[in-house]
């Protein structure tokens, strides 16, 4: 005889509502989780979301010597590069970031987490041993010298106009200051900028050279939160793409201590906020990459009369906008070259393009009001005749 199956009982809706209200909740820490971060980098960059990074170098005896919070926006292929002066202090006080030495990178991760509405889940520290490092395994950097910039310091005479600088000269042109005045530390901070562009554009431009075991290497060499396969993501997209990047510093207003006979500048949270957002928003923006807003000056490097003006008007050609043509300090110069002045490189690259890609160097000045300076050589002389 067939027994009759037993019939189902009814789930309770208390049991459903629990099920219900648990399955909310995990989706809601799911959002929480990802909205902080919590992702895997390999899951930012396919996503094409932004991905904020803080860098920071620390020098000898702990001294704090500058930090960079940059914004890398894949989808785009540019990124947003805040740098920090060491003489800056917040709201909370006069002390600046230098005086909190090497306790200064995690504060200001803090400050800038809370001034920016962001969390910033990945940082990278370097000491000075890791920075010379990092430059000696990438082959040094080739730098520029101008006349003008403050390139002699009491170990190294930097007399040419190019280098190929290791890490121990690379790091002594970088913590070196003429005095302790603010424009000292102001001018610093271009050439901390100088470097870090270079390195950023030697990853991609020695690109064949960096394999699995040299990226492993490299991780090594500094203090992060990346794992691993986090940083191979990371160093993986730099080769592959051509990043356009973006300077900018964290504005702040000079402000005198008495005490210390010294200043600081002065940042407000509201003014780094709208600062940062507008410089990001404007990277961003298609109206960056045209060549209308950018401001070049064309120096003759040759003794042949007329080549500056011949250039710019390649340049205009191009939707390039020249803002003065000139003589330059040498009229020996055998290559053309290209300064970026500003850290913008879309426009460099523009430049380069036009000048069938000639060499840019990183040699930032912004007192000049300029993204770049164009110094046409022997080269192009003969290629115009």
């Amino acid at each position: 005889m067939l027994r009759e199956a037993p019939k189902k009982q009814p789930i309770p809706a208390k049991t459903l509502l629990i099920a219900a209200g648990s399955f909310f909740l995990i989706a809601l820490l799911f959002l929480v989780f990802r909205s902080k971060g919590g992702f895997s980098l390999d899951q930012k960059f396919s996503q094409s979301k932004r991905l904020p990074i803080l860098f920071s170098v620390i020098g000898e005896k702990d001294e704090y010597l500058f930090s960079l919070y940059a914004e890398f926006y894949p989808n785009e292929k540019k990124a947003a590069l805040f740098f920090v002066n060491p003489k800056t202090s917040f709201d909370d006080g006069e002390k600046s970031l230098k005086e909190k030495g090497s306790s200064a990178p995690s504060y200001l991760e803090s400050v800038l987490e809370d001034t920016l509405d962001s969390n910033i889940p990945f940082k990278i520290v370097w000491t000075k041993e890791q920075f010379q490092n990092w430059v000696n395994l990438l082959g040094g950097l080739n730098l520029f010298f101008e006349p003008k910039s403050q390139h002699i310091t009491k170990n190294y005479a930097r007399n040419k106009q190019t280098y190929i600088l290791d890490g121990e000269d690379c790091f002594d042109w970088m913590s070196s200051l003429t005095d302790e005045s603010m424009i000292s530390y102001i001018r610093r901070l271009e050439i901390q900028e100088t470097i870090f562009l270079t390195i950023l554009e030697s990853i991609h431009d020695k690109r064949d050279l960096l394999g699995k075991q040299r990226v492993a290497y490299l991780h090594s060499q500094m203090t992060t939160n990346l794992s691993a396969k986090e940083w191979e993501t990371l160093i993986d997209f730099l080769k592959k793409e051509k990043i356009h990047f973006g300077v900018s510093e964290v504005p702040g207003e000079p402000m005198g201590r008495p005490k210390f006979k010294d200043e600081v500048l002065k940042a407000n949270e509201e003014t780094v906020k709208v600062a940062f957002h507008k410089f990001s928003s404007e990277l961003k923006s298609l109206s960056f990459s045209e060549g209308e807003r950018a401001r070049i000056e064309v120096l003759n490097g040759t003794p042949k009369n007329g080549l500056a003006r011949y250039g710019k008007v390649l340049l205009n050609d191009k939707g390039l906008k020249v803002l003065s043509v000139d003589n330059a300090w040498d009229s020996s110069f055998k290559s053309s070259i290209i300064l970026n002045r500003s850290g913008n490189t879309q426009y460099t690259d523009l430049i380069s393009d036009t000048f069938q890609g000639r060499k840019v160097y990183f040699a930032l000045r912004k007192d000049l009001g300029l993204d770049a300076t164009v110094i046409l050589g022997e080269d192009f002389q003969n290629s115009k005749d």
